[in-house]
């Protein structure tokens, strides 16, 4: 399984920090060049048309996915993991980075890392590992670590002519695809990690002003208000748990 590293040309410290991870598991990566701001043309810009609220960061950051996603929809390989320049790996994770033979049959993306929210989570369809693979029933947000099929990749790379929401929001789009997730995580951005903040990613502070504008104001509406509560008593009468997914390792020295 082909593993990409999503880094800016000038975040050379952050490019040290992804290969000693990967060096610390026994397994590389292939570095893909991410788009900076300052290389948007005027019609990459208008791809984003549809929300006057994004940040030239943000876009970048959303096109960058999306040039990985075409990569992978070429490539002859089922499956491909995604990361962003900033996570923590766990000492386990080359278990499910190596290859994909262990992927049940008809998954078609894998969450693999947490920000330590709390999510619903439904079935479990495997325990590898000392990992479980449970269904997610409600947005996990961030974008820093993911499998994700070549077929399903290329279904989100021909879905992007224009595009008008943050690239998690897009790839973990419960309503148009089932997400899995992995738990315990085998990674974690260094911003969620309580007592690190080692390292800042560029590609989330590009994006940080805008998605948390957005995401108030759309979180805060009241038909936002009212769908979010019609699913948790759906999702209550299921019994499906409300749960923080774990990282199953303290951040490097």
């Amino acid at each position: 399984m082909r593993r990409y590293v999503i880094n800016l040309d000038r975040d050379a410290a952050r490019l040290d920090w992804m290969t000693d991870a990967f060096r610390n598991i026994g397994i590389g990566f292939e570095r893909h060049a991410a788009m900076s701001k300052d290389q948007l043309s005027a019609e990459a810009i208008s791809r984003a048309s549809g929300n006057p609220g994004w940040s030239r960061g943000e876009i970048a950051c959303f096109l960058s996915h999306i040039e990985v996603w075409h990569k992978i929809a070429s490539s002859p390989e089922p499956y491909a993991a995604v990361f962003e320049d900033d996570v923590h790996l766990c000492p386990g994770a080359a278990s499910f980075l190596a290859d994909s033979s262990w992927i049940p049959p008809g998954v078609e993306l894998i969450k693999l890392e947490t920000t330590l929210s709390p999510v619903r989570v439904g079935e479990q369809k495997l325990d590898f590992a000392g990992h479980g693979l449970v269904k997610l029933h409600s947005f996990h947000n961030g974008s820093a670590g993911y499998i994700i099929s070549r077929q399903h990749a290329a279904l989100l790379a021909n879905s992007t002519e224009q595009f008008d929401r943050p690239v998690d929001d897009f790839i973990f789009d419960l309503h148009k695809a089932a997400c899995w997730q992995l738990s315990p995580a085998i990674c974690i951005q260094d911003m969620f990690l309580p007592g690190s903040g080692k390292i800042a990613s560029t590609l989330e502070q590009g994006r940080q002003d805008a998605r948390g504008t957005k995401r108030l104001k759309a979180r805060q509406s009241l038909s936002g208000k009212l769908l979010r509560e019609a699913k948790r008593l759906v999702s209550k009468a299921k019994g499906q748990p409300h749960t923080v997914i774990p990282f199953s390792l303290r951040p490097r020295s």
